[in-house]
């Protein structure tokens, strides 16, 4: 498993950790865990895309390019309903 998964990992074990305690969530802890994880990925994925806009020169193809970056990073939340 890569350095990043082990991160998110822990960060939906915290966040479990967190919400689970004072019972801000129902659900069991393994539902709270993975439903946080799936959004994690779903959000690293989106902002990768985001991210990867070119940003050396303007025209009107580096424009269409980052356009359809933020489109895509878009499109990927909204699949799996990730504000």
């Amino acid at each position: 498993m890569n350095e990043r998964i082990k991160e998110l990992v822990l960060e939906a074990s915290d966040f479990m950790s967190e919400t689970a305690n004072w019972g801000h969530l129902p659900g069991s802890h393994n539902d709270i865990f993975h439903e946080k994880f799936a959004e994690l990925i779903v959000r690293e994925c989106a902002d990768i895309a985001k991210n990867s806009q070119y940003r050396g020169a303007s025209s009107d193809y580096y424009d269409g390019f980052n356009e359809a970056l933020v489109y895509s990073a878009n499109k990927i939340k909204e699949q799996f309903g990730v504000e």
